[in-house]
């Protein structure tokens, strides 16, 4: 197989590892906070492994910011879950991408690309669609929840660039610290049942460990376009996984919403590649 055929399958992995998420946490019956805590410790465990116990830790403004970023984005991952539906939850994360393009303009210094400017506009569109139903409630501030853990991982590709010799590995091991230390106190308060711990293991070391650890390395032979798209299978199969086990049906508009959000990523994906065919695209959520 070639350097890109294997690339493909570590990216398709990756993107059925992610979308373990919903229906994980939504069936673990614990304090949110709680499962972040422990699929964080978990998780920065993996990765202190891979790095084999030398995490590259320079504490430079760019590394701490992009790793509270990763921290925010899985704390409100959980969280949004539990408030509102899966689809929704995995599809306003996925905002994430135009507001890279938004950061990378501020920060890093990057023009804006034409079709920038409409995709901003279409993911507006997509967002309302989808939350228009569930504007008050529980649903209503999963939503918002959800948002802002798209807008927060904004800064985790951005800030990994911003580094003279960024590193993924360190950034995100270091956000999953924040994340066990950001939950631990619930750990006391509201101590989540052991007969849910093995799940939340399981999301720590496969959903967020392995998973990055099969990313990282295909993003250095995949295309641009494959990085982008491949791994979105995530949005597909997490309702749906969701769906099978909990009988949990997203409205209409989530579907109209979601279609044409993902619709506007993928296209401004492939113009991109086109007006800049070596640049590659960002880390998906």
């Amino acid at each position: 197989m070639s350097n890109r055929s294997k690339s493909i399958l570590l990216l398709f992995a990756a993107g059925v590892l992610w979308s373990l998420g919903g229906v994980l946490v939504k069936t673990a019956d614990a304090n949110p906070f709680a499962i972040s805590s422990i699929r964080g410790g978990v998780a920065a465990i993996v990765f202190f492994i891979a790095l084999k116990g030398k995490p590259k830790i320079t504490f430079a403004w760019p590394q701490m910011v992009g790793a509270i970023g990763y921290a925010c984005t899985l704390t409100c991952f959980v969280i949004s879950n539990k408030l509102t539906s899966a689809a929704n939850a995995i599809l306003l994360q996925y905002t994430s991408t135009v507001w890279i393009a938004v950061l990378s303009y501020f920060i890093l210094k990057e023009r804006l690309h034409r079709f920038d400017y409409a995709s901003i506009l279409g993911v507006m569109i997509g967002m309302w669609l989808i939350v228009k139903d569930q504007l008050d409630g529980r649903s209503a501030i999963g939503n918002i929840i959800a948002l802002i853990g798209g807008f927060a991982f904004a800064f985790v590709p951005v800030m990994v660039r911003k580094q003279k010799d960024g590193s993924p590995y360190e950034t995100i091991f270091l956000g999953n610290v924040l994340t066990f230390l950001i939950g631990l106190p619930f750990l006391f308060i509201a101590p989540p049942p052991l007969t849910i711990v093995p799940q939340v293991v399981f999301l720590g070391v496969f959903q967020i460990g392995i998973a990055y650890l099969l990313y990282v390395p295909a993003s250095r032979h995949a295309k641009a376009l494959d990085l982008s798209i491949i791994p979105s299978i995530e949005v597909v199969l997490n309702p749906l996984l969701v769906f099978f086990v909990t009988k949990e049906i997203p409205g209409f508009s989530t579907f109209i919403g979601g279609g044409v959000l993902m619709g506007v990523i993928i296209l401004r994906s492939i113009l991109l590649v086109r007006a800049s065919p070596d640049k590659n695209t960002n880390m998906q959520a």
